[in-house]
């Protein structure tokens, strides 16, 4: 045991300092206090006692640490790790960090859906649909080094879907630049970098066009929207324009007096013809024909430009100037619809003016409508109408009801046809008359035209001879009815009478005397 020289406690061989007084012993033991310490160091049992300011193992009931003098109170018990709450900066820091994560993979989510295909081509589609040649100017590029986009060069395709004929094409034009942009044929999406070094960047690229002319004409001025382009050298001139936003581009060649137009529609989508419009042929001559059809009143149009109208089954075209794509076509119009023929393309060689022969067939287009009656399909009709009125009108005739059942197929809504009931009492009063023996009926027709689906306005006139049973002399008469409507039932394939046009549209040509 170990004496303290200040207090008389009694202690440890090995301790330095009195754990009575706390006063220190001499400190050449100071090696074996640094064992001492690392033996509590690696001592984990809870049960014995440490000194909180150096680990030492401590007696129970000790006042003062025999290793380092540390006064001991009220403090003693086993070491526990010590816990330490966060500063309102580390607090702030931890907090300004997870905000950072969540603002990072939100946007990154966002980013990934805003800027994904199927996006980006809605905006495509919605800046196409506003139909403004500066906004989708910012959306296209072009990889033609001749080429430059610009609000100016945009407005030539917008104009051509602003025509009334071709607004379904750019509706379609609209879902495939949305939905299937391979489709568009004038314009590809291609990847053009990265928004952010992240989500890939898509552009519009325009694919332009380029037009051909070609003339056997020496000094013909040849113009592109009436602009000049260039003036023919030689007898095979040919030359290129271009680059040429998609579109529709009028070609003109001027030479003296004379001038060739030809109207070009240089776009790809929905334009199975685009390669034959590429290429243009201008020759400065004349050409002459004959038009024939099945519809009086119908227009003729060459390249939809009116130059003439069909009258009594025709119509005369002379002195056109002839270009490559130059085409004739009917249209009739309706009070529901218009029709068109088909369109018979006109090559150089063919109905040259000098060759014209109104009465040869070598000059003659024939343009007939699809599913349209005749003015002789009409006459067949009507001949068989006063052939049995004819018929029912003899004495010697029965007109009972199978034969007034057969009188009414001839109308529309047969016995209920205010005609059909007119041609009755015509019919009972010839039958009933003491003097007259039959009538003998004709018609003629004069005009036949279509005014709506299967409905036809008729104009024709009827012949009647009235025979009598006596000597009394034949009376004959002529009547007109100017606007009879007859209805063509295709179910059927017959014509019947809808109405006669009423006594307004009835008049007497020759009252015969009677």
């Amino acid at each position: 045991m170990k004496e303290c020289l200040q207090c008389g406690h009694k202690n440890l061989e090995n301790a330095h300092f009195c754990e009575e007084c706390g006063n220190a012993f001499k400190m050449d033991d100071l090696n074996e206090t640094i064992e001492l310490k690392k033996e509590s160091s690696e001592n984990n049992s809870t049960n014995k006692q440490f000194c909180p300011n150096c680990g030492t193992i401590i007696p129970p009931d000790s006042q003062f640490c025999t290793s380092c003098g540390y006064a001991l109170k009220d403090t003693l018990g086993p070491i526990r790790p010590v816990k330490r709450s966060l500063s309102k900066k580390q607090k702030n820091g931890l907090i300004a960090g997870l905000l950072l994560l969540v603002l990072f993979v939100g946007g990154f989510l966002f980013g990934r859906y805003y800027y994904s295909y199927p996006q980006q081509l809605n905006r495509f589609e919605q800046v196409f649909e506003t139909q403004d040649p500066s906004k989708i100017a910012e959306i296209v590029t072009s990889e033609d080094p001749n080429y430059k986009v610009s609000a100016g060069n945009l407005k030539k395709f917008i104009s051509y879907y602003q025509a009334d004929s071709h607004k379904k094409d750019f509706s379609e034009f609209l879902a495939d630049l949305k939905n299937d942009p391979s489709q568009l044929a004038d314009f590809s999406v291609q990847g053009k970098g990265r928004f952010w070094g992240l989500f890939p960047r898509y552009q519009l690229v325009i694919q332009p066009v380029y037009l051909t002319i070609a003339t056997d004409q020496a000094d013909m001025e040849l113009l592109l929207d009436n602009k000049k382009l260039a003036i023919s050298k030689g007898h095979d001139y040919q030359t290129t324009w271009g680059p040429l936003t998609p579109g529709n581009y009028q070609v003109i060649g001027k030479l003296d007096n004379e001038k060739a137009v030809a109207t070009q529609q240089l776009i790809r989508y929905h334009n199975p013809k685009f390669e034959t419009d590429s290429h243009v042929t201008i020759n400065l001559h004349k050409i002459s024909f004959k038009v024939t059809s099945n519809i009086d009143g119908a227009k003729v149009l060459l390249n939809d430009k009116e130059v003439g109208t069909i009258q009594n089954g025709q119509a005369e075209i002379k002195d056109v100037v002839w270009h490559q794509g130059l085409a004739v076509q009917l249209a009739y119009e309706t009070a529901n619809d218009q029709l068109k023929t088909d369109t018979y393309q006109l090559s150089a060689d063919e109905y040259l003016a000098d060759d014209y022969d109104a009465d040869s067939y070598a000059s003659e287009i024939s343009l007939d409508f699809d599913a349209i009656q005749t003015k002789a399909d009409v006459q067949s009709y009507l001949d068989d109408l006063y052939s049995e009125l004819s018929s029912y009108t003899s004495t010697y005739s029965d007109f009972e009801t199978t034969e007034r059942r057969d009188l009414a197929e001839y109308f529309v809504n047969g016995l209920d046809n205010t005609d059909e009931k007119d041609f009755e009492k015509f019919i009972n009063d010839i039958k009933t008359s003491d003097k007259k023996l039959r009538v003998d009926a004709q018609a003629k027709v004069e005009t036949v035209s279509l005014t709506g689906k299967n409905t036809y306005t008729v104009q024709y006139l009827i012949y009647y001879d009235t025979i009598y049973k006596d000597d009394t002399p034949d009376v004959n008469q002529v009547f007109r009815y100017k606007k009879a409507t007859l209805y063509y039932n295709e179910d059927e394939a017959k014509f019947q009478i809808d109405n006669l046009g009423g006594v307004e549209n009835f008049e007497t040509v020759d009252s015969g005397d009677a």
